[in-house]
């Protein structure tokens, strides 16, 4: 196994809700002063009387508006040197985004896909009238923010006087909705080809067992699950990286919805086919399996991979 970094950075991840107007669902409530409108007030707070988001005031255009408007807009924002004073922005060593793709594979939706014919077997003439309504991840996402050190994300995320509290905050509210974050350990358990830049990601998120402690998914996660995966991995999977969550709730940067997840796995591979076969072998069945002996639950998503930030 490939372990890239002898200490390992602390990587922020954060998983995101896109901004757009549907009633709330669960997870999917806005964060209060989130999903906000052209005068920055969260649509669905209760004072807020105009209910348009500033995104755009289409629906139809809502998913559009937030996946570029992340990459193109707010992902320049992160990394640019807001004046002499910006002492916040050298400290982010990586920055990925990872976009959702509804087309991908997903836990509510894997393949093998099917035509859904009717009982003889055929094609039906009816389609719209069989049409399921969609069942979407949890998630719109994920941000991968890279320090060397817990106290180099803390000064990054500082809410005072400066870049991130005064600039970026209000940037998120923008595209987002909600997120859920934890502080996490990268460790790469290996990686062919160039660093970060596969094109199709699958986010697989873990909470370990009930009755079991997050010391003891560590250890079954990082030593025998990683081998498992690694020699079963193929020429398919080009990447494989774990994130353990080390966050506490005495952490400053602390989150009870982020920190439910003890750790959040990344495979890269280069094409969705190679992801969809992996998905579909025997190999990854026998990993499936041995998942489900130290993990008490885990959902996926397909992503499409953005790098605003390698570290160089």
């Amino acid at each position: 196994m490939n372990h890239e970094n002898t200490a390992p950075l602390i990587v922020l991840n954060a998983l995101v809700l896109r901004a757009d107007s549907s009633p709330p669902e669960g997870v999917r409530a806005a964060r209060p002063r989130y999903n906000v409108n052209r005068a920055g007030q969260g649509i669905e707070d209760a004072e807020t009387a105009d209910r348009t988001l500033a995104l755009t005031d289409r629906p139809q255009l809502e998913w559009e508006a937030y996946d570029e408007y992340w990459r193109k807009v707010h992902g320049p924002k992160i990394l640019h040197s807001d004046g002499p004073d910006d002492v916040q922005t050298p400290l982010l060593q990586f920055y990925l985004q990872q976009h959702r793709v509804p087309s991908g594979p997903s836990s509510e939706y894997a393949p093998p896909y099917g035509a859904l014919p009717g009982p003889d077997g055929t094609l039906v003439r009816d389609p719209a009238a069989r049409c399921k309504p969609p069942v979407r991840p949890a998630w719109d996402g994920l941000a991968q923010l890279a320090y060397r050190t817990k106290e180099d994300v803390a000064r990054f995320f500082d809410l005072g006087p400066g870049k991130y509290g005064e600039k970026i905050v209000p940037d998120e509210a923008v595209f987002l909705r909600g997120f859920g974050f934890h502080l996490a350990e990268e460790h790469v358990i290996f990686a062919r080809g160039e660093q970060r830049r596969d094109p199709i990601i699958m986010i697989r998120c873990h909470s370990r067992r009930a009755g079991s402690s997050r010391a003891e998914f560590r250890a079954r996660w990082l030593g025998a699950h990683a081998a498992l995966v690694a020699g079963l991995a193929g020429s398919r999977m080009k990447r494989y990286v774990q994130l353990h969550n080390v966050s506490t709730p005495n952490d400053r940067l602390y989150d009870p919805v982020g920190d439910r997840y003890d750790g959040v796995a990344i495979q890269a591979f280069a094409n969705m086919n190679d992801l969809e076969d992996y998905l579909s072998s025997d190999a990854y069945a026998r990993v499936a399996a041995d998942e489900r002996e130290f993990a008490g639950g885990t959902s996926y998503f397909t992503a499409l991979n953005y790098v605003i930030k390698d570290i160089t």
